[in-house]
């Protein structure tokens, strides 16, 4: 059986660290800040996310774009030439057109390497959910898992990956598109702490709505209370340069649901770009992706703007 690798791209926000503890290979996106553009190096080597969010704090406005055919390319072929499959896992494709690109390099390759396997995978994931879902992968593989096994248990647990977090400010999220006008209004004129999530289309979702960030943190706990389906799976509680509360949240986790594989992480530039700075928010496995109780509250008041 010929090896293989587990690639995915640069939004699953993993660090350095863990990329190479889980033997992963990593696709660049690219951030655009003042008419400069920056690839989104695991390391920040171009652009650290400090930099980032001082600078949207300041009022500066980053935009990001996909990965393109060269990205994809470099990292695919350097596999392909060293005897390797690919088992490639991607930023949803709802969000971004990074995954199609993938799999448009993917096909030609599959022309070029005849003998070779590429496999994709939709994650319909961002950030740390995407990225605990290329950890899970690779803990298949380090159990000896087949390329097709570790593809099919991708596929199957992608819509577990849960997404649940809270933001300071929604007009990130509208300004990119990545949630609706309607619901960015009602959080910016009611001053509601929002609790967000990543449906099963791929997009970003409300998912209902608190006053003031202990309440929010509180919805969110009681929710994973309800959602989480093991606590030795990797947990990632992630950060939009907002790490004194990460901590805490985490520490609240830890103690409330004996989670014992805790990660507390920095959103990643592009990932960052659309959160905007102050996001705090729990990425894990669990049962559903559905949403909390009173989004249906949340549904209402967009229908009543839009």
């Amino acid at each position: 059986m010929r090896d293989y690798t587990i690639v995915t791209d640069s939004t699953c926000d993993l660090t350095p660290e863990i990329i190479e503890k889980y033997d992963l290979k990593v696709v660049l996106l690219s951030v655009l800040l003042e008419d400069r553009v920056y690839k989104n190096y695991p390391d920040g080597r171009e652009i650290s996310n400090k930099e980032l969010y001082a600078a949207m704090r300041n009022k500066k406005l980053p935009s990001t774009s996909a990965a393109n055919v060269e990205d994809f390319i470099e990292v695919f072929e350097k596999e392909l030439k060293a005897g390797r499959d690919i088992l490639y896992i991607g930023f949803s494709s709802a969000m971004s057109c990074t995954y199609n690109v993938g799999c448009t390099v993917a096909e030609d390759l599959r022309e070029k390497y005849p003998e070779a396997k590429i496999i994709t995978v939709d994650s319909l994931a961002a950030t740390f959910g995407l990225g605990a879902l290329a950890v899970m992968a690779a803990m298949k593989k380090q159990e000896g898992l087949t390329i097709e096994e570790v593809a099919k248990f991708a596929e199957d647990n992608a819509l577990h990956m849960v997404h649940s977090f809270t933001v300071d400010d929604l007009f990130h999220l509208m300004r990119g598109g990545r949630i609706k006008k309607g619901s960015a209004v009602i959080g910016s004129i009611l001053s509601i702490k929002p609790i967000l999530r990543v449906g099963n289309n791929g997009l970003v979702e409300a998912a209902g709505k608190a006053r003031g960030t202990r309440k929010a943190y509180a919805m969110l706990l009681e929710d994973i209370r309800n959602n989480l389906t093991d606590p030795d799976l990797p947990f990632f509680v992630g950060h939009a340069d907002n790490e004194e509360a990460a901590k805490e949240f985490a520490e609240m986790l830890r103690s409330e649901l004996h989670l014992t594989n805790v990660y507390v992480e920095c959103l990643g530039a592009v990932c960052g770009c659309h959160g905007g700075p102050g996001l705090v928010g729990a990425f894990y496995h669990g049962k559903s992706r559905e949403p909390l109780a009173n989004t249906e509250e949340m549904k209402v008041a967009d229908r009543d703007i839009a």
